[in-house]
């Protein structure tokens, strides 16, 4: 009973000024950088994201700092025995 009764003193310890706040319910507008003035959610804003096809570049192409690093062999097995290597030596 004094549970109960304790619980149902308590007072939140931070204050709202004011009441609840109604969402403003204002019409979607168009981004400035959006394609073409594409409106959000429309029927053509998904047709949009398809677009055309990207041509594939090898990081080959690239330089150095942005190809991938070939692995060495401890790597390898580092990563094929989860690590376990580390603790058993």
């Amino acid at each position: 009973m004094r549970a109960t009764l304790r619980v149902l003193q308590r007072v939140p310890l931070i204050k709202f000024v004011g009441g609840p706040h109604t969402a403003a319910h204002t019409p979607a507008t168009i981004h400035p950088c959006a394609p073409a003035g594409l409106r959000p959610g429309s029927a053509g804003s998904s047709a949009a994201s398809s677009g055309a096809a990207v041509a594939f570049q090898s990081r080959n192409n690239l330089s150095k700092r942005f190809r991938y690093v070939p692995l060495d062999e401890i790597e390898i097995e580092d990563v094929l025995t989860g690590g376990a290597d580390v603790l058993i030596k």
